[in-house]
């Protein structure tokens, strides 16, 4: 299998190098001019860059992609996977660039989804499958130009795909790529909700507003935001969530028990001892309001969310709540940006068995 890999940065680097590593051929693809430019300059003048991988040992490689490159024509049409991990905010950009090089039989994974292949889907008029993440399978950061650290994998990463019916197929390719990638959400509207960003990164930057700006780069969410108050709050968006959940034929599951799932290999485990274990490994940050915990998971997150509760009935204040107080501190209107049933539908007179039939066939009844 040939994978190229579209974005430059920590996750696209770092899933880019175990992929490698394992002995397939995999390229990187970098889109925008926006971000990572220094390091895109050098790697690719490098020809590679060096990985120490801290949950396999320490151990440390130099990866060389097939090409590190801004050739959408060259990358594309090696692919037999394309691996897509900018952020969901560049969904609709990238899915127009690739668009006229997709060929039949490709599979397009998006990491993180928030059902992003339904904006796929819409400018690719080929026979392809989609995968949806709602989170990584390795989490780490790029520490200077050529040097990548991987600190942490998810012992389980579960994915859904675009149609359901290829479930079994998908995931038995994507699981020789990443051995903790063997499990299936039921369908995209489940990965979208389970990403736990579009929870913790909004509910802990929502309440820590004024620490963040007044502790000028020395807040680390993790460990400070989630006091007992603030964990109340998680539970209740949770109980919301999984209403709209069970709605759609999945199974309830809380915040702190997905991400004990995700991400502990003992399941005996207390959840909030697991949580409290990631948070004291956890980085330091954000260093500002101005951030893409709020930027990206607000109007790609929540907004989605918000919109398929109301149009199947459910409740939805608390993610409506986040969305406006977000939308004050950072004098943004994410309701007339952000993605929305829809928006992702094309259409406004929606109805729940519209959304069942797209999650599962991709396309409308």
């Amino acid at each position: 299998m040939n994978i190229t890999v579209i974005g430059c940065g920590n996750a696209g680097l770092i899933h880019a190098a175990k992929m490698i590593e394992k002995g397939f051929k995999a390229g990187l693809l970098k889109t925008s001019n926006i971000t990572n430019e220094d390091v895109f300059s050098l790697i690719k003048s490098e020809g590679g860059y060096n990985v120490k991988d801290e949950t396999n040992g320490g151990n440390r490689f130099w990866v060389k992609p097939e090409f590190i490159t801004k050739d959408v024509k060259l990358a594309v049409e090696f692919a037999d996977i394309i691996f897509i991990t900018t952020t969901s905010l560049q969904h609709e950009n990238v899915a127009k660039l690739i668009a006229p090089y997709v060929k039949d039989g490709q599979l397009i994974v998006i990491v993180p989804g928030y059902m992003g292949s339904l904006i796929f889907k819409r400018y690719i008029k080929k026979d392809v499958l989609y995968s949806e993440w709602e989170t990584t399978a390795y989490n780490g950061r790029i520490m200077d130009s050529l040097y990548v650290r991987i600190t942490f994998y998810n012992p389980r990463n579960a994915i859904s795909v675009l149609p359901i019916k290829e479930s079994d197929k998908v995931l038995g390719i994507l699981s020789q790529l990443f051995e903790n990638t063997k499990y299936l959400r039921r369908n995209i509207l489940e990965s979208a909700f389970h990403n736990p960003n579009m929870i913790v990164h909004t509910i802990g930057m929502l309440f820590s507003a004024s620490r963040i700006e007044y502790s000028k780069g020395e807040f680390w969410m993790y460990r400070e935001a989630f006091t007992k108050s603030v964990v109340k709050v998680i539970n209740a968006f949770d109980i919301q969530k999984n209403r709209i959940l069970n709605r759609f034929g999945c199974e309830s599951l809380d915040y702190f028990e997905a991400a004990k799932w995700r991400n502990e290999e003992d399941l005996s485990i207390d959840a909030m001892t697991v949580f409290e274990s990631f948070a004291e490994s956890s980085n330091k940050g954000p260093t500002m309001l101005n951030h893409r915990y709020l930027l990206e998971d607000v109007p790609m997150g929540l907004c989605l969310f918000s919109s398929i509760g109301k149009v199947i009935g459910e409740d939805t204040s608390i993610a409506d709540s986040i969305i406006t107080l977000a939308s004050s501190l950072l004098e943004k209107d994410f309701r007339k940006e952000g993605r929305t049933i829809q928006y992702l539908l094309g259409k406004e007179d929606i109805e729940e068995k519209d959304i069942i039939c797209v999650i599962e066939e991709g396309k409308l009844s």
